[in-house]
């Protein structure tokens, strides 16, 4: 039986939410340097603090991490809590992405560094978590009794947040494209490892 038709939405887009954090938990967590050192290129303060800014690459992973999980498990008061933590997420990828294409540098959200500094894509897509992750804290503060629900509308909304962020990306990469941050031919193998999410991790070079 399918649950109440808004409570479905929730579901939704917080597991769209949700598995799009834990993602970009999971990729810092398997290049800490990545964004350790994109930590140090975005703060000045950090400046040649290895060991600081690796230790801050996993407590931002490890709270990523969480709220991944806690927004698509809790509902009622945590469930609240857990959809705010998730909009201070989201709020810094802007905050993170405003320094970034101050810098021309790439962001590392996503716990890898590309070939592209950050530019319209990665913009539009935080505006669009905000957006989601908004929803969640409006519904639920809304809602305190609501429950998790499945049903068909709720793989709707899983779609329609997937397509939204998608969307997003692409008309953002057509507004504000990327800066390019090396030279040289498009090859097989570099559209390969693109594709795979493992194109050239500028920073991640030597030991």
């Amino acid at each position: 039986m399918s649950g109440p038709f808004w409570s479905q939405v929730d579901a939704g887009v917080a597991l769209a939410l949700g598995l799009m954090v834990e993602t970009a938990a999971i990729r810092k967590l398997q290049r800490p340097r990545v964004f350790a050192l994109t930590l140090q290129r975005l703060d000045p303060a950090l400046s040649g603090r290895r060991s600081l800014s690796i230790r801050l690459a996993f407590v931002v992973a490890g709270y990523e991490a969480s709220v991944g999980v806690g927004v698509v498990v809790f509902r009622g008061a945590v469930g609240f809590v857990f959809a705010c933590a998730l909009i201070v997420a989201c709020a810094g990828f802007l905050v993170a992405l405003a320094r970034a294409i101050q810098q021309s540098v790439p962001c590392a959200c996503f716990g890898r560094l590309g070939r592209t500094a950050a530019g319209g894509r990665e913009i539009a897509r935080g505006i669009a978590l905000v957006a989601g992750a908004s929803f969640l804290v409006v519904h639920r503060a809304l809602d305190a009794s609501t429950g998790y629900a499945a049903g068909p509308v709720a793989a709707v909304a899983f779609v329609a947040t997937a397509g939204l962020i998608a969307a997003a990306q692409r008309i953002g990469a057509r507004v504000r494209p990327g800066v390019e941050l090396q030279s040289g031919e498009p090859s097989f193998a570099r559209s390969v490892r693109s594709l795979t999410g493992y194109d050239n991790d500028l920073y991640s070079l030597g030991p």
